[in-house]
């Protein structure tokens, strides 16, 4: 099992520190969200909580997660970097090559992209961006982001993206993994195309039905057995929880998270944070590896 912090909603000025601070607890990576605004409509009319509410602020840190790595890769060692999730379908295919590539390359390949179609459409409308093609246009870059990052010649024909022969360097020491995020049918045979696929934050006993979900489609489609990470938060973990999880087939799970006691993102000072993820530490993942 690989233990994972986010540091999604964090303040930015308590980024690198965190990042180091959770390398040094043994975290085998961090993982961070997208968005490129919050939009009233998010936060008057959320459709992913029974509340109808957001569960961050405004005012809360969203920075762009490719800019981000490359600042942690640089401030860090042997931290791994996740996005959960990038919307790829908000830009298009050479700048999100681009930005990959780079934060990869600067980090000496520690990057491992966590994608989704995104269901904002304001924010689609924003940035001249189709949202009704969001699918289809996401597995065309999901076919040519991984090309373009070899650093060789690469030419593609779809429906949606037409490029001549065209190269993008400097390109990657090893292939970008891929995970996709999402529950909807398409969401999970996607992700079976690719290296893996990611859940939000779920009770343990929630994850095991969306597993079962999962490995049907993935012996639907003849990828049952071969290698393939699952990530997800866990809420309240207790001793015996992640063992049940990898034995289900979990491979990467959230530590702990920085919520207050309504479920929403609170600004905290880094002391507090720390608390948490060594605490977290010290009962999950110290014991995990004595």
């Amino acid at each position: 099992m690989k233990f994972w912090q986010s540091l999604a909603f964090v303040e930015m000025d308590q980024m690198v520190e965190l990042a180091q601070f959770c390398e040094e607890a043994g975290f085998h990576g961090v993982s961070y969200g997208d968005h490129l605004v919050t939009t009233k409509d998010q936060v008057d009319e959320y459709l992913y909580r029974d509340s109808g509410n957001i569960f961050w602020n405004p005012e809360t840190h969203w920075p762009d997660p490719w800019v981000l790595t490359a600042a942690l890769a640089q401030a860090t060692t042997t931290l791994h970097f996740l996005s959960t999730i990038y919307i790829l379908p908000l830009r298009d295919p050479l700048n999100a090559a681009k930005a990959l590539s780079t934060a990869a390359y600067l980090s000496g390949d520690r990057v491992t992209l966590g994608a989704g179609v995104g269901w904002q459409k304001a924010e689609f409308e924003m940035v001249g961006q189709d949202f009704h093609t969001r699918g289809k246009r996401a597995d065309e870059m999901l076919d040519i982001i991984p090309q373009l990052m070899t650093g060789g010649m690469t030419e593609y024909h779809g429906e949606h993206y037409d490029l001549s022969p065209v190269q993008m360097s400097p390109g990657t020491r090893k292939p970008l993994p891929i995970m996709i995020g999402g529950y909807a049918p398409a969401a999970m045979r996607r992700a079976c195309r690719f290296d893996g696929w990611m859940a939000t934050s779920h009770e343990e006993a929630e994850i095991y039905p969306l597993l079962d979900t999962l490995n049907g489609i993935r012996q639907e489609q003849g990828s049952a057995g071969k290698p393939f990470d699952i990530w997800t938060g866990i809420k309240n973990p207790v001793d015996g929880t992640h063992q049940r999880l990898a034995e289900a087939g979990v491979t990467m799970v959230n530590g702990t998270n920085f919520l207050d006691q309504d479920g929403r993102t609170a600004l905290s000072g880094i002391d507090d944070k720390k608390r948490r993820i060594e605490a977290f530490a010290q009962q999950f993942i110290h014991k995990s590896t004595s």
